[in-house]
């Protein structure tokens, strides 16, 4: 059966999903992923296939379900690592209604959303880990060196990655919560209750956001000859940082490159309750949690005890000076994540490959996308092409489709085929694939 997984955000998704589509070729699974089109694609096929929902898209999963196809959910954000607000772990559980099976990312995650379905689904829900995850092993630190991060910053510069989109979004907060909560699966952001756990997560965020400003700006003059890098999370207004740090030469605030190639690089990485401070640690870095103020409810409460716990400025600049978290702490981070990420003690991508290939069988059949004629492709091109003039427009349409951008740039058939063969250079068992450019981001990956 054919399988299909449309990206959202590429620099986060892409690596673990094409480490995934390796996985699934070797249970002789072929792959159609890349942007919205693979939705439509989806949407206007009647042939059963492999759905891999990461959006609780109701409407395309039950168009898969309806034409005898499966539907695996695999959120990308792991179900907020089981510190969500009771409202929203109830929102993650209403896919349960439209799908097959449910991979989470722990079996922590697993219990609350065990509580939250009816009895007769629990069946449903498969603790897998997330492949991207899988790729935080030692053996895949070549795969994230990235030269020209070398070149230009050198090897020891301080990583302060920010995720503060609540209040700090490219849409601006009330835009970006007004456009949520038009969204069926996401009507949570429109009730009062959770618009006002909302607001005092955003008055949070900038009071934090502000105090990792000063530290930089503290961390410019006290290494003049090292680079501090701020990279905000992609849903971020980059220029919220950069206006505050322009007078530093040695502050560069960017989102090029994925979060991975910034932290193979880094000497030290900075977080507050980032994800990133969590791979860091996995990559074996020198982590520092940054909580001038004491986190609160819509916190990434696990995430804030990774590191080197620093409440105050000169706590942070004490812990930068460490060279890296020593083995027996990095290995209770590790105890402590294991009931939260599956990855710790197995592979995601290989378990995920296996039940599809398990729930598709060998009785039905494999109809795969053809490449979209000329009219078709003028359109894609067309679209993209808008989005690049409209990108330039002042004010929220600028801003808006500037989001979708960086959400979603073009990429290219020789990324794909760069990153497929360099993973299979650390794990050559993994099978050789074809890789066929659909359309305009959107791409077929088949075992040979």
């Amino acid at each position: 059966m054919l399988c299909a997984i449309q990206l959202e955000i590429l620099v986060r998704e892409l690596d673990g999903i094409l480490y995934q589509t390796l996985h699934l070729a070797a249970n002789g699974l072929p792959t159609l992923l890349g942007d919205r089109m693979v939705n439509e694609y989806i949407n206007n096929e009647d042939s059963p296939l492999i759905y891999f929902d990461s959006d609780q898209q109701e409407a395309t999963n039950s168009h898969v379900l309806r034409n005898d196809g499966i539907v695996i959910n695999l959120n990308c954000e792991g179900q907020g690592f089981a510190d969500d607000p009771t409202d929203m772990q109830k929102n993650f559980a209403k896919v349960i209604n439209h799908t097959t099976k449910i991979c989470l990312w722990g079996n922590r995650q697993k219990e609350i959303l065990a509580s939250l379905i009816p009895s007769s689904r629990k069946d449903a829900l498969v603790t897998t880990g997330y492949p991207s995850f899988d790729l935080l092993q030692p053996k895949f630190q070549p795969f994230y060196h990235n030269e020209s991060i070398s070149r230009q910053h050198g090897d020891d510069y301080i990583l302060i990655n920010t995720s503060f989109s609540m209040f700090n979004h490219e849409m601006g907060f009330d835009y970006y919560v007004k456009m949520l909560s038009r969204m069926d699966e996401w009507k949570i952001y429109g009730t009062p209750e959770y618009q006002k756990s909302l607001r005092q997560r955003c008055d949070h965020q900038e009071k934090t956001a502000l105090a990792l400003i000063e530290l930089a700006q503290i961390l410019s003059r006290k290494y003049p000859k090292r680079h501090i890098i701020i990279r905000p999370h992609p849903g971020e207004n980059s220029t919220f940082y950069s206006e505050k740090v322009k007078k530093h030469e040695n502050i560069f605030v960017t989102k090029e490159y994925s979060a991975r190639e910034w932290i193979a690089n880094a000497g030290a990485v900075i977080h507050h309750d980032c994800t990133t401070g969590m791979e860091a640690m996995l990559m074996g870095k020198n982590v520092i949690q940054f909580e001038p103020y004491k986190a609160i409810e819509g916190s990434a409460l696990l995430m804030t005890q990774i590191g080197h716990k620093s409440t105050s400025i000169t706590e942070a600049l004490q812990n930068i000076e460490h060279k890296n978290l020593p083995t027996d702490i990095q290995q209770n981070y590790m105890n402590e994540l294991a009931p939260y990420l599956n990855n710790i003690n197995s592979n995601a991508a290989r378990k995920i490959a296996q039940l599809a290939a398990n729930l598709a069988g060998t009785d039905k059949p494999t109809g795969l996308p053809k490449p979209l004629g000329l009219i078709g492709q003028a359109k894609c091109w067309r679209k993209y092409v808008s989005k690049l003039l409209r990108a330039r427009q002042p004010g929220r349409n600028g801003r808006k489709v500037r989001y979708a951008l960086n959400k979603f740039p073009r990429l290219r058939k020789e990324e794909v085929v760069d990153k497929l063969k360099r993973l299979r250079e650390v794990e050559p068992e993994l099978p050789e694939v074809s890789v066929e450019q659909l359309c305009l981001n959107t791409f077929l990956i088949k075992p040979l």
